[in-house]
This record gives C-alpha cells, structure tokens and sequence, in this order.
C-alpha cells in the first residue's frame, strides 16, 4: 500500500521546497490527472504546473483554494487517499493502477 504521507514541509510559492516533497507531490498530481508534465520534464522544482494543479485539485476536492500542502493537512490526506494504491505488475513499483489496476504509467508508456 502507499504511503500516506510524504510531505516534510509546507509546500506553497512563499515556502523552502524539499526536493521530494516536490516530485512525490508532482507523481501524486500527475497519476490524478492534475499535473501536466512540462516539456522540461518532471524535476525536483517547484514550477508553476504543479502550483496550478494543487489549486485544481484543490477546487475539485471542496477544499480551500490557496495552492500550498501543508504536512497531514487536508490537500495531502485528500490526494494520498485518491492516489493509487497497487503494485505494478511490470516494475513492481508501488504506483500502479493508472492506466489500469496493474500497470503504472512509466511501464504502460514504455
């Protein structure tokens, strides 16, 4: 299963952003639909793609729009509980079951 958690700080365009954080929370987006990977690819940056998708999910989810995560708070239980939860069958990642209930995303597009 998951992990429920990831954050260690606050992320938010005001904040110090922890490389992890940052792509743990950018992966989360992506497999939800809320972050449209850049041409520059998916890096360890906060970027305005991922800011923006935080603010989507944000609104979608009935939460408050302010485009920051803040460690257990609500934006990171929501999106922890709609991330997926299997194990791909291919690489046997933990991140499985984006474009199917077997398969993540890096093995499906390979």
């Amino acid at each position: 299963m998951a992990t429920r958690y990831w954050l260690k700080k606050t992320l938010g365009t005001s904040y110090p952003a922890d490389p992890s954080d940052v792509l743990n929370t950018k992966r989360r987006l992506q497999s939800r639909g809320y972050y449209d990977e850049p041409e520059y690819g998916i890096t360890e940056y906060p970027d305005t793609p991922m800011f923006e998708g935080i603010k989507r999910f944000q609104k979608d989810n009935g939460l408050r729009v302010d485009g920051l995560m803040r460690p257990k708070g609500p934006t990171e239980t929501q999106l922890a509980a709609k991330s997926p939860r299997y194990t791909c069958t291919i690489c046997g990642a933990k991140h499985g079951g984006v474009y199917s209930p077997r398969v993540c995303a890096d093995c499906y597009l390979k």
